[in-house]
């Protein structure tokens, strides 16, 4: 059954779904700074600069005005900015889901973190301490797992993220049970490269065609098992289909109807705002503080970024595009 809340923001939905402007679903980048070094994340290499404290409270604030359900934090590792848990708070204050996908290494030290988040996503590639400490760092699956358990124990709504490369696709299914074992959804997406916070130095972890179309044969057989996976099985099914993995996504040079940039938006720690994290479209961004919240979303509703096989993209595109096997996900986790 749907909570009171979530039937509350169904009617921000309705009221905001036929206006110009309409960011539903809102991943902010706060920045690329982080404490660990993934083996195939060149993220905290890239220097950009960093909008204030009170710049991200104004975005916040017409976010809201403008509809947002969700606001997800990412980065870099988003709890290490000071302003984290103020940011948070804004969020929350204004009605949205407010979330974060966030190694989870520092919820031990200051637990305050958790108290302004609805949801939160967890990044770890392994239920095994040994897999996951060779590509995060020493200790990082041991203080990964406590942050969990500081954040179940608080009530909080938790997903892991998972990037599954040619030396884990075999991890899944441990990850399913560890996930089942604690009501924690999973999002399993392949590494991939070509794209900016991804290094092309560790291609050789990345999976083959076939690879990637039997990963996802499987998470579509496991999700009508009713394993705890995140997205619809025809959702898993339709990656199948995509017939070159080395390309992450299509342009059309008549312009995109894709969901990105209309219904969901994503945001660079400067202020510059994408269709989405592919940042695949062939555009100049605007951005939020040098041009204004409302012509930096008008602007990016317009760009020629067509398709891609992502499956949490293409999730997103049926929900906003009201698909039913999408609803029923949507309803099924509540």
């Amino acid at each position: 059954m749907l909570s009171t809340r979530y039937v509350r923001l169904a009617g921000r939905f309705a009221a905001h779904r036929l206006r110009r402007l309409h960011p539903f679903e809102v991943q902010a980048a706060v920045l690329n700074a982080c404490n660990l070094r993934c083996a195939y994340c060149c993220c905290p290499d890239i220097k950009i600069d960093l909008l204030s404290t009170e710049q991200w409270l104004e975005a916040i604030r017409g976010f809201a005005a403008l509809g947002t359900l969700r606001w997800k934090f990412q980065g870099g590792e988003p709890t290490l900015r000071h302003d984290f848990d103020v940011l948070a708070a804004a969020s929350q204050a204004a009605g949205i889901i407010t979330a974060v996908i966030t190694n989870g290494t520092q919820f031990a030290a200051k637990p305050s973190l958790l108290d302004h988040l609805d949801e939160v996503v967890f990044s770890l590639d392994s239920a095994s301490p040994e897999h996951t400490n060779r590509v995060r760092g020493p200790g990082v699956y041991e203080r990964v797992v406590e942050g969990i358990e500081l954040a179940r124990a608080r009530g909080k709504r938790l997903f892991i993220n998972m990037v599954v490369t040619n030396r884990s696709l075999d991890e899944i299914e441990p990850m399913l049970d560890f996930c089942a074992a604690r009501g924690i959804g999973l999002n399993a997406q392949p590494v991939v490269f070509g794209r900016q916070y991804y290094d092309d130095a560790a291609r050789p972890y990345a999976l083959s065609d076939e690879q990637v179309r039997l990963m996802h044969r499987r998470l579509a057989d496991w999700k009508r098992q009713g394993r705890p996976l995140m997205f619809a099985a025809s959702t898993y099914e339709n990656v199948i289909g995509w017939p070159d993995f080395g390309e992450i996504a299509r342009r059309d040079p008549n312009g995109s109807t894709c969901m990105a940039g209309r219904f969901y938006v994503h945001i660079e720690p400067n202020g510059d705002v994408h269709p989405c994290t592919q940042h695949n479209a062939s555009f100049t961004p605007k951005n939020l503080a040098r041009d204004g919240l409302e012509a930096a979303l008008a602007h990016v509703q317009r760009h020629d970024c067509a398709d891609c096989f992502s499956s949490y993209l293409n999730e997103r595109k049926a929900l906003f595009g009201l698909r039913p096997t999408a609803l029923l996900e949507l309803a099924r986790r509540g």
